[in-house]
């Protein structure tokens, strides 16, 4: 059994990674801000569901944009489990799609400030847990987009690079730690609901300024979005976690694609590719890869 502390569990792959890695036998502690008032009905379902299930689930109050939350979330998690924290599942993030344009200053920050610096918090939290046993997992959930770069998901994009990279850079730093990092690379799953949750942009009729091309291509992604029958299973995410969590301790992939489709391959030899440029340079510099 393994301690998970897991964010953003209200709904999507937080909400289904939390009921598959109690499902699997581990303790999780599922976080999400707001328990007692918005997300309280989310808070009490999944506690019923567990109850029901008779698995390990414990609803912590954690705010990832706060420093205060997350010291105290984790430190009374740490003095539940005597200090041990095995896994952190940096899930809570927020998307966008919309010209770059459309978004005030401050809303592409709240969007590097949830997508980046907040996944940042919650590892340099466990981190001193993770060291002094010399053993843990940190996973990120980054997004293909961090290998697509394309219109109207420009900020969001720019978001998943960032966190990408910053996760890879943890990889290394970390490797004689002790403590492993995996990166899931998700593509597109229209029923967890993204777009109905994203930010209104401040400046949304400057789109009215862009030629027909990107009005029509930003139609079109938005209505890519839109749930059907055909929309693929969000499940793919959380079962993939829960292998990762289950292999052994240096034989984890760094990067695992979900749901790219045709673009797979594509993806796949991109980050490869990168890896071997890194793993050269390092041992260039007598640092083992």
């Amino acid at each position: 059994m393994k301690n998970i502390i897991l964010t953003g569990t209200s709904s999507g792959f937080g909400l289904l990674t939390a009921k598959t890695l109690a499902k699997k036998g581990h303790k999780v502690f599922a976080t999400m801000r707001n328990v007692q008032t918005r997300n309280a009905g989310a808070a009490e379902a999944l506690l019923k569901w567990a109850a029901a299930e008779k698995v390990l689930i414990e609803i912590v109050e954690l705010d990832v944009m706060d420093d205060a939350s997350v010291k105290i979330a984790v430190e009374n998690i740490a003095a539940k489990t005597n200090g041990t924290i095995d896994v952190l599942i940096n899930n809570a993030g927020t998307g966008f799609i919309g010209l770059n344009e459309t978004l005030s200053a401050e809303q592409t920050n709240q969007i590097f400030q949830i997508n980046v610096i907040a996944a940042d918090r919650m590892i340099k939290a466990v981190l001193p847990y993770m060291r002094d046993k010399r053993d843990g997992l940190l996973v990120t959930i980054s997004s293909v987009t961090a290998r697509q770069y394309i219109p109207v998901m420009g900020v969001y994009a720019a978001s998943k690079a960032a966190i990408d990279a910053l996760s890879v850079s943890y990889h290394y730093e970390l490797k004689s730690s002790g403590v492993d990092v995996a990166i899931i690379q998700p593509g597109a799953y229209q029923t967890t609901d993204i777009v109905s949750k994203q930010m209104i942009p401040a400046h949304a009729s400057v789109a009215d300024s862009y030629g027909e091309d990107m009005k029509n291509y930003a139609k079109a992604v938005f209505q890519y979005f839109e749930p059907t029958p055909a929309s693929p299973d969000p499940q793919e995410v959380a079962e993939v976690i829960a292998d990762l969590i289950e292999t052994p301790k240096g034989e984890r992939n760094l990067w695992s694609i979900v749901g790219a489709g045709q673009l797979t391959e594509t993806f796949s030899n991109i980050n490869t590719s990168l890896k071997q440029v890194l793993d050269m340079i390092l041992a260039a510099r007598g640092v083992e890869a």
